[in-house]
């Protein structure tokens, strides 16, 4: 869905931050759900109703799946897109330079969020398999 957005960007009748806030958060939701259903079914990781963007990252961080570096990599990269997000939906722009905004704003772009939600979700889509 968000890809489908991204490459019809320019179709739509709406300002570009609106149509940007849409695709990261479908990127950002995407991976969540898909690593949330993941680290259920192949961890001891259990869903709580609260907190969980904030859990999940530092659970991969400390008790992931994966190598301890790229386990630090997925959980670096999943606050990135929860930022990205986030960033879409409360700002219009960039704050000024020598803001506490500025000083915590992800400069990357959306192919930068496809590329890492991309890595993501293949590195828990394997996750399960048996080779």
């Amino acid at each position: 869905m968000a890809e489908e957005l991204s490459s019809m960007e320019n179709e739509f009748n709406s300002s570009e931050s609106a149509v940007k806030r849409n695709i990261y958060g479908r990127i950002y939701y995407a991976v969540f759900l898909c690593v949330r259903e993941s680290l259920i079914n192949n961890t001891n990781y259990v869903s709580w109703k609260y907190g969980e963007h904030s859990r999940m990252p530092r659970y991969i961080k400390n008790n992931g799946p994966f190598t301890i570096s790229l386990n630090r990599k997925i959980s670096r990269d999943l606050k990135a897109l929860k930022k990205l997000r986030h960033q879409s939906d409360y700002y219009l722009k960039e704050h000024g330079k020598y803001s506490k905004e500025y000083q915590n704003w992800v400069f990357e772009d959306i192919e930068y969020a496809f590329s890492i939600a991309n890595n993501i979700i293949k590195a828990f889509n394997n996750l399960g398999k048996v080779n």
